[in-house]
């Protein structure tokens, strides 16, 4: 064996320097990857999701981020559909007045939210018009083919007013009989926002969630550009009638020119009014509603339908919201279009 008593040191040192600056490189080298696009998609609630996400980061799991958004979409699901026998809601429907039941933290946040936008619209929004809807043939009974009659539109109206649910701690209570809750107006919005939370725990800085168009954004897109989404044009054939920016906020629309039946002649929408339980018939073709969460702008953008044009943008202006209508005039393509100061900022020229 030869020694180097002079060198070994020295070469060791050298050996781990070089060692050292080999790692860092590569770890500079992984944390600089490219940024690629990652989409997961499928069927929820009767309709579809999308997410798009941007990322840099090559220890990003991809198969833990889909399996976490799946389990958000079942518990969504399982806890509010009206479709599913067993589920929550369906359960708690079920359930005759004075009965008391405490609710999941899931069902307790939207219950909290739907209310709480209920009282600020003086109830333009009311999650208690299960019934109503069904008999409109807008839930699991499916389409009707005739009006239903005044008689009993006004027996219903004594079972719905969200004024007849005691909910205080978790803990719901129906004051009447035959009160049927339903949350289709809130629910998606409140699964796209849970998304969000899970994307930002996973430390996904950039990413657009749609699930049925209510729609929540954050950061950019792969060409690094602030995400841009349409204000769809309130015809069934669609198109683009807005491009707005949506920089970390959610947006969610309302219309009655998606989901509608037609009796004799005449198209009903699926929006219901609270006040005479049939579906609203006014000028307001469509209203769109930023805000931080998509759950809010879910329950908002349904409770300004419900209102109609004028009060809805009364509505709109007296709490500062960011929203954008579309009024229809004589013709279907006479169109007038107002927009809140808030939601001016974020329009594209």
């Amino acid at each position: 064996m030869i020694l180097f008593p002079n060198l070994g040191l020295a070469f060791l040192s050298r050996s781990i320097k070089l060692a050292l600056i080999g790692l860092f490189c590569m770890a500079i080298a992984a944390c600089s990857e490219a940024p690629r696009e990652l989409t997961i998609q499928g069927p929820t609630m009767g309709t579809f999701y999308k997410v798009v996400m941007v990322s840099s980061d090559p220890l990003l799991d991809e198969k833990r981020v889909n399996q976490e958004v799946s389990e958000i979409l079942d518990a969504v699901n399982t806890s509010m559909s009206t479709y599913i026998p067993d589920s929550e809601l369906s359960k708690i429907n079920q359930l005759s007045a004075k009965e008391t039941v405490e609710v999941s933290p899931l069902l307790n946040d939207v219950l909290t939210e739907a209310l709480r936008i209920s009282q600020l619209s003086n109830g333009s929004f009311d999650p208690t018009l299960g019934k109503a809807i069904r008999l409109w043939g807008f839930g699991k009974d499916g389409r009707v083919t005739s009006r239903p009659s005044p008689e009993l539109l006004a027996e219903l109206k004594r079972s719905t007013g969200y004024l007849n649910i005691k909910f205080s701690d978790g803990a719901l209570t129906k004051q009447v009989d035959d009160l049927e809750i339903n949350l289709s107006a809130i629910a998606k919005g409140y699964a796209v926002d849970l998304i969000a939370e899970s994307l930002d725990r996973a430390g996904v800085g950039h990413y657009l969630i749609d699930i049925g168009g209510e729609l929540r954004a954050k950061g950019k897109n792969l060409r690094g550009n602030v995400w841009r989404v349409g204000v769809e044009k309130p015809s069934a054939i669609g198109g683009v009638q807005e491009i707005i920016k949506l920089d970390n906020q959610a947006i969610a629309t309302s219309g009655d020119y998606r989901n509608f039946l037609t009796i004799d002649g005449k198209q009903y929408s699926h929006t219901i009014s609270p006040m005479t339980l049939e579906p609203v018939f006014h000028r307001l073709a469509s209203v769109s509603v930023m805000h931080k969460s998509s759950m809010t702008a879910d329950a908002l953008a349904t409770a300004i339908l419900s209102m109609g044009d004028k009060k809805g943008v009364e509505f709109a202006e007296q709490n500062g919201l960011s929203a954008y209508f579309i009024i229809r005039g004589e013709t279907a393509d006479n169109l007038t279009f107002h927009s809140t100061a808030g939601f001016t900022i974020n329009l594209v020229d």
